[in-house]
């Protein structure tokens, strides 16, 4: 996909169009009596995100319309679940995060595996948690909802919600506006990618190749592209679509270069999603067979 010079991102896409979470919202608040107790604990699992402190102002701001409500986090994630480090969530200790990206306030873990779930439905009980606030990705979501289960199967009377960050962009509902952090990566790495278009166009000798974090899906790139109009921006979903090789790739990317050349501008940018190999039939194949090979190795 090539991004022309008067493509332009549309503001409107930002703006949550669909009224029925507001709705579902206020229907909440007047369900649940603003004098009902309970207990929130924060859990940081997965990778940190811009942003992701501010979940903790987000309980905070709760916290002053629900004055019974206690705040709590796990300090590090799992860590802190299977070595019962749990700190008490106040204005005071986090002020000095207050938006500020990662998640240093608390620190952060990996993923949650299935044999640890007892000890998580063992702390919960014993800190008197009825909310469980889990953030992070794909990954956390699925462990959400195994969490879940596990609770209902063994009678633990704790909620679990989930708060998705991700800067990867791959989480999509209709109830979802964005998943957290997304939007301030897009802009970052946006800056510094108009930095080296504005380099590139100056120097009239350099081609820029980009490669953007984003895992599989191709969102960020995009996204970046909308914002700063490169030259050529790959979409791996297009790559799959068309079920194009590597030299295809490579060729798509020669024919610009070749046609821009013969305008006599020897420079430009292109974009390359951090998962454009997954999507090439070839080297998808070949990593489904070695993550095969690799189930049977023991380290």
């Amino acid at each position: 996909m090539e991004i022309q010079d008067r493509l332009v991102a549309d503001p409107g896409s930002y703006r949550f169009q669909d009224p029925t979470l507001e709705k579902m919202n206020a229907a909440f608040t007047d369900v649940i009596p603003r004098t009902q107790g309970g207990k929130l604990a924060l859990l940081n699992l997965g990778n940190a995100a811009p942003g992701q402190n501010n979940i903790v102002d987000g309980l905070l701001k709760f916290q002053l319309r629900r004055k019974a409500v206690q705040l709590v986090g796990y300090l590090n994630g799992l860590d802190g679940v299977l070595n019962d480090r749990v700190q008490t969530i106040t204005e005071e200790s986090f002020a000095p995060y207050r938006n500020l990206g990662g998640c240093d306030y608390l620190g952060r873990s990996g993923n949650i595996p299935r044999e640890h779930f007892p000890a998580v439905a063992e702390s919960v009980k014993k800190h008197g948690i009825t909310g469980l606030v889990m953030a992070g990705a794909t990954h956390t979501l699925t462990d959400a909802a195994s969490l879940t289960e596990y609770f209902m199967e063994h009678g633990v009377d704790t909620k679990v919600v989930v708060v998705p960050v991700t800067l990867d962009g791959n989480i999509r509902h209709s109830f979802l506006q964005m998943s957290l952090g997304f939007d301030t990566a897009s802009k970052v790495y946006s800056q510094l990618i108009g930095n080296m278009l504005t380099d590139s166009a100056s120097a009239i000798k350099y081609w820029y190749f980009i490669r953007l974090m984003g895992r599989e899906p191709s969102h960020l790139a995009l996204e970046c592209a909308l914002k700063t109009h490169p030259n050529m921006v790959i979409i791996s979903e297009e790559c799959a679509f068309r079920n194009e090789t590597l030299p295809d790739v490579v060729n798509r990317i020669a024919d610009v270069v070749a046609e821009r050349a013969d305008k006599g501008k020897n420079f430009g940018t292109v974009l390359i999603p951090e998962g454009l190999m997954a999507h090439i039939s070839a080297y998808k194949q070949l990593i489904t067979e070695l993550n095969d090979l690799f189930k049977e190795c023991q380290t």
